[in-house]
């Protein structure tokens, strides 16, 4: 093998954000040779193309074939150097010496792998900004090397610690081949980069945080993919790390209808708030009719009747079970929370703009909620037939 680094690109589409990480890679003040291997499946719009100019060794696949884990196993061959980045076609460096400080950090640390800081691009939403900006301050601005014990010591731990101690980004990641070589990505369909670090490091290696590198990275997401996104974040990080934050197991698919829709008037009286003196959107127009209402439509026809009734016949319109009931509180604080610190904090005015932090907020927060009810069942089971049916549409297409 020869000393240098391969640079490993996944693409779909990559358009204007991928011409600048092009740009990025080729002004690299690396000493040593870089290898560019794209993996490609099947855009439209130039990607592989502008691939080739850039010296990219370029693999095409059609898009079915993609897979988070194994698409980047099988082009790991392709690779000619011990050092090997996974990136992302949208992640671009901030520094000239971004490749030079992985290899370093991975060579004078004794590591797996490391991973570098992600910041919003210029062009991000407010709500994009806050989702990278939180990422950023979960993993500190202090490098930190993660190892494990045991996996008893991974379990006992605070389901945040724990999360945070497998929290390995392909976003930009440099590998010592040899270790993927023997311990390939696992075969999930999501979060691969953290199922490997678990997967490595009981077997005994570390993993570095280097924030010190960054790479700009962010995704100005629409509330329906945002949405889908933490259902799969929340599904695949229960099987990966052997639990979930609370067990909510008991949910049931009628009793997600009625969360829905106690969170929806929460949200329906902070809209009312917010326009309270706005012509434009008067009172008997202001019931929030967003993302919520998209996913309810997907309920079967019973459960969209019975949540009718209950909504508008029942005397108390306060959710019965207290248990319901505190969920319900909590995901309406929260979204209240974070509406309230992105307006605050990110200086957000006008009623447009509003209502899309406000959307995105709904959509990650009743993501979450959804995702994790769906992983207790999964984890504790037997599966309620009825939740199955009704979650798996929402697995695809991320």
């Amino acid at each position: 093998m020869e000393e240098g680094i391969s640079v490993i690109i996944p693409t779909y589409n990559g358009g204007k954000t991928f011409t600048r990480c092009l740009e990025r890679i080729g002004q690299q003040r690396y000493e040593g040779p870089v290898q560019l291997i794209v993996i490609d499946s099947g855009s439209t719009d130039g990607t592989p193309e502008l691939a080739q100019k850039a010296g990219a060794l370029v693999k095409r696949i059609h898009k079915r074939l993609f897979h988070h884990a194994r698409t980047r196993n099988d082009a790991l061959p392709l690779a000619r150097f011990d050092q090997v980045v996974y990136t992302v076609q949208d992640a671009i460096p901030c520094a000239d010496t971004s490749l030079a400080h992985l290899e370093k950090a991975l060579m004078e640390h004794d590591v797996a792998a490391v991973y570098a800081e992600q910041i919003p691009q210029d062009d991000a939403t407010p709500y994009a900004r806050f989702e990278t900006e939180s990422i950023q301050y979960g993993r500190g601005r202090e490098p930190v090397i993660h190892a494990l014990e045991s996996y008893e010591a991974f379990q006992r731990m605070p389901y945040h610690a724990a999360y945070r101690s497998i929290g390995l980004d392909n976003i930009c990641a440099i590998y010592r081949k040899e270790l993927l070589e023997k311990t390939p990505f696992p075969e999930v369909d999501f979060a691969e980069d953290l199922a490997w670090a678990l997967k490595i490091l009981l077997m005994g290696h570390k993993v570095l945080y280097q924030p010190d590198i960054k790479v700009r990275h962010s995704h100005n997401r629409s509330p329906g993919y945002a949405f889908k996104r933490q259902v799969v974040n929340s599904f695949w990080c229960a099987k990966i790390m052997g639990r979930v934050e609370k067990d909510l197991s008991f949910v049931t698919v009628k009793d997600l209808m009625a969360l829905t829709g106690a969170i929806e008037r929460s949200v329906d009286l902070l809209r009312a708030e917010m326009f309270e003196h706005s012509k434009a959107f008067p009172r008997d127009r202001r019931r929030f009719s967003g993302i919520i209402d998209r996913v309810s439509r997907k309920y079967p026809l019973r459960n969209r009747v019975w949540a009718f009734l209950y909504d508008h016949l029942s005397k108390n319109s306060k959710l019965q079970r207290p248990e319901l009931g505190k969920i319900a509180q909590d995901v309406s604080d929260q979204i209240q929370q974070v509406f309230s610190y992105i307006k605050e904090n990110y200086e957000v005015s006008g009623e447009t703009p509003l209502m899309e932090v406000l959307e995105l907020t709904v959509a990650n927060a009743l993501g979450r909620l959804y995702g994790e009810v769906y992983a207790s069942r999964v984890a504790t089971g037997p599966m309620d037939a009825r939740l199955e049916a009704f979650m798996r549409p929402f697995m695809r297409g991320i």
